[in-house]
């Protein structure tokens, strides 16, 4: 054996078929161990080439001083999706007040309290928007060399959230607003989760039509930080559900053709009319809007109002005058169909059986969200 040449273990080559499934583990330590080496010796070369070459316009953080020596090296032992990386940081010293410190640190990308690489912290993260924290960490452990606590991709999340900024440059797109709940604080019903998307109709893939969504809002708990973001972008087109009014945040308003018969059936319930009759009413309500007849709508409020079904009056009244703004203005979509899809995967995450605080679900659902629609991947189109 030539120096240098470092031979297989003698129980890989067994007679039983499997010297692929035995090798395998085997290259893996040793790339790794490869990898870890040349990863120290390159990062070293550059900080001594680097502290050459911008000798005396390097300061002391402490006086200011720029007459420096090399004072060893520090170590750290930053984790990564390979396991432990060790990597060596070169130490200045200053001639004037003695302070030692290490002054490519953020060069390097291992500024002070940094423990992961970011490509690790990108795992967790990733791991974390979908599965719950604990199941995360175990799988991340399970799957890659690496290794982040619940609590560390917690943290991960939430200064992901923080660096998020939302476009506010809507164009003509039209807007569509939703909210739903959340298990969050001590409230019975939990929070609401308030959401403002732009929707448009994509290309064809795989001979399917396909939505270009863009999320431009998102968060948990009063209407009132929503309307504020309306009035920051001022909408063209905004289609919403009824539930509150927006005619101040936006120019041309559509009420959810979908939501305007479905809260017709439970305005008649408060009424105390019986099933068979609400539904009788939504069917014909349904008929009316999509044959965008307005003479047949007023029609039927009057109707409506003789019998003395005052919450249903009121309901269509104050629908009224958003019920067919899309006949008038072009409207991308005439429903938040496309919104109850996001709030579907919203509610799949968000739903795991326990109480949220409100920061803490807001994180989690806005780099989610963040991720899956001004982030699209192509497996993300729907």
């Amino acid at each position: 054996m030539l120096s240098g040449e470092r031979c297989l273990p003698a129980g890989i080559f067994q007679p039983d078929g499997e010297v692929v499934n035995r090798i395998f583990p085997f290259l893996c330590l040793e790339s790794d161990g490869w990898m870890r080496f040349q990863v120290r010796q390159v990062l070293c070369k550059l900080q001594v080439f680097w502290f050459e070459e911008h000798r005396g316009h390097i300061c002391c953080p402490r006086c200011g001083g720029v007459e420096l020596i090399r004072k060893g090296w520090r170590e750290r032992r930053p984790r990564s999706s390979r396991g432990i990386l060790r990597v060596d940081l070169l130490q200045a010293n200053c001639k004037y007040c003695g302070r030692t410190f290490r002054p490519f640190k953020e060069q390097v990308g291992l500024p002070f309290g940094k423990r992961s690489l970011d490509e690790l912290s990108e795992k967790g993260i990733q791991l974390g928007i979908s599965l719950s924290f604990g199941k995360a960490s175990s799988l991340l452990k399970h799957l890659t060399g690496g290794s982040l606590s619940a609590g560390s991709i917690r943290t991960h999340i939430a200064r992901e959230a923080g660096r998020i900024r939302l476009p506010s440059d809507v164009g003509d797109r039209t807007v569509l607003v939703d909210a739903t709940k959340v298990r969050a604080t001590t409230k019975k019903r939990g929070e609401s989760v308030h959401l403002a998307i732009t929707a448009e109709p994509g290309p064809q893939v795989h001979n399917r039509p396909t939505i270009n969504k863009q999320l431009l809002h998102l968060h948990v708990g009063g209407v009132e930080k929503l309307r504020r973001r309306l009035e920051q972008i001022r909408p063209e087109r905004l289609v919403h559900d009824g539930e509150s009014s927006f005619r101040k945040e936006a120019k041309r308003i559509q009420r959810c053709l979908w939501h305007i018969p479905h809260l017709l059936g439970y305005y008649l319930y408060l009424s105390g009319v019986p099933i068979k009759e609400r539904r009788r009413y939504q069917k014909r309500l349904r008929s009316i809007l999509r044959a965008h007849d307005g003479d047949a709508y007023d029609t039927l409020i009057q109707e409506m109002e003789e019998a003395g079904l005052t919450h249903g009056v009121t309901h269509l009244r104050n629908a009224r005058t958003e019920a067919f703004t899309f006949l008038e203005e072009k409207f991308s979509y005439t429903t938040t169909s496309p919104l109850e899809r996001e709030m579907r995967e919203l509610n799949r995450r968000a739903d795991v059986g326990a109480r949220w605080s409100i920061k803490g679900i807001e994180n989690v659902l806005k780099v989610l969200m963040h991720r899956r629609l001004n982030q699209k991947h192509p497996e993300h189109e729907k």
